[in-house]
């Protein structure tokens, strides 16, 4: 296994309860998961960028996007669906870009990718940005809370930590990237998933409730996903936004 091979790998399956066939909605003219794929292809770090789908359709986009396809079956997470697709690959690390991010900072994806190859020993790696009081209260901003090593204590769309003798600094935003070393991806997907993980609906807890040290970077820049058709102006408002920049944030 070539350790510093890193693969970008974009989740990207048709169906979804708020918004069915999302990674082919039309983002500036565009595909969206063409989008994430030239975001990928951006930061300039992979040996590869791969798009795991379950449908023909995404796969035609992400090839014509430059990723190359790979199909794989039901999965009960993104990451579970990006094991699949690298299972037989040779790779050391490996970055789940979300599939609903079309501008992504391609500067986050280096993040992560140079943080796993510098550090072989880290098993799983993440993001956040600094939160405000007002996140506390959301559930659709997941919270982190972490140790003085800076590796993930405990994520919740709840209020955490609960601010009885609040102090500023303490809330942190999670970025929902996630960057694994290839063998603890594939124990991750091996393991079953765990009541905080079905309760919160929150992937990373099966990382920690196994015990798999979680490291929490601070992000470069903070990205806007699309849950619902409605987000999609204000997704090609940042990817205006990241164009002005010349495509990579710092």
């Amino acid at each position: 296994m070539d350790r510093n091979r890193a693969l970008a790998v974009i989740p990207a399956r048709y169906s979804s309860t708020r918004f069915p066939g999302k990674p082919l909605a039309p983002i500036a003219g565009r595909p969206m998961v063409a989008h994430v794929v030239e975001r990928a292809l951006e930061a300039g770090c992979f040996a590869e960028v791969l798009v795991a789908t379950d449908d023909e359709r995404i796969a035609r986009a992400a090839e014509s996007a430059g990723a190359r396809p790979v199909m794989t079956g039901e999965c009960r997470s993104g990451s579970d669906r990006v094991a699949a697709a690298v299972r037989g690959l040779d790779a050391g690390a490996v970055v789940n870009v979300q599939g609903d991010e079309p501008a992504v900072p391609p500067a986050n994806l280096r993040l992560l990718a140079e943080f796993l190859r510098a550090r072989p020993e880290a098993p799983m790696a993440t993001l956040a940005l600094p939160g405000s009081p007002a996140d506390l209260d959301n559930p659709n901003i997941v919270k982190v809370v972490c140790d003085l090593a800076g590796r993930a204590l405990y994520f919740s769309r709840a209020a955490i930590p609960y601010p009885r003798n609040p102090e500023p600094g303490l809330v942190r935003r999670h970025v929902g990237l996630y960057g694994f070393q290839k063998p603890a991806l594939l124990q991750f997907a091996a393991w079953p998933e765990t009541a905080l993980e079905r309760a919160e609906g929150l992937e990373q807890l099966r990382a920690l409730a196994h015990g798999m040290a979680l490291h929490v970077l601070d992000a470069a820049a903070d990205s806007v996903a699309v849950d619902v058709p409605a987000d999609v102006p204000r997704a090609e408002a940042a990817l205006a936004a990241l164009a002005s920049r010349g495509g990579s944030a710092s």
